[in-house]
């Protein structure tokens, strides 16, 4: 049940921080990019269980920027190719753009966002649902070691 009720924590969280993050860079949102911002977070907190805390940060938020893209990849082909979902977004005056549904720039912002994420998604583990050891994270091959504030 634990395990229910923190996948729904997870997704809430995602689905109204994503809203929330595009309503004020765009002006205008859609549900369904909370709700790929909530599946993405889910998932992102599920691959965080099975890696280790010494695989560098940057290579986790590329793990997120891969899956982000993947997703927007999907959901962008099917938009521009049937009349099942609206197009949302169209990334053709961006450069190093496929179809102007993904491009390179949004993947280095995907990046960003992914740490974002981890970090949210660990401090929910930590301090809400006390699931595991103090979150650290390294940076540069451990030349930069950053932790959380343990709780009391």
């Amino acid at each position: 049940m634990k395990k229910v009720l923190k996948s729904l924590v997870m997704f809430f969280t995602g689905f109204s921080l994503y809203l929330l993050i595009e309503y004020m860079f765009r002006g205008y949102t859609f549900v369904l990019m909370g709700v790929l911002g909530g599946i993405a977070i889910v998932i992102l907190d599920k691959i965080n269980d099975e890696i280790s805390w010494n695989v560098d940060l940057l290579v986790q938020s590329m793990l997120g920027a891969n899956l982000i893209t993947f997703m927007e990849l999907v959901v962008g082909l099917i938009a521009k190719y049937t009349s099942l979902l609206p197009v949302m977004w169209d990334y053709s005056n961006m450069p190093l753009n496929y179809k102007g549904i993904i491009c390179v720039p949004f993947y280095a912002a995907w990046m960003a966002l992914s740490i974002v994420a981890i970090f949210i998604a660990d401090a929910i583990n930590y301090y809400i649902f006390h699931d595991t050891i103090c979150p650290y994270y390294l940076l540069f091959g451990g030349q930069i070691r950053l932790k959380f504030i343990a709780r009391k």
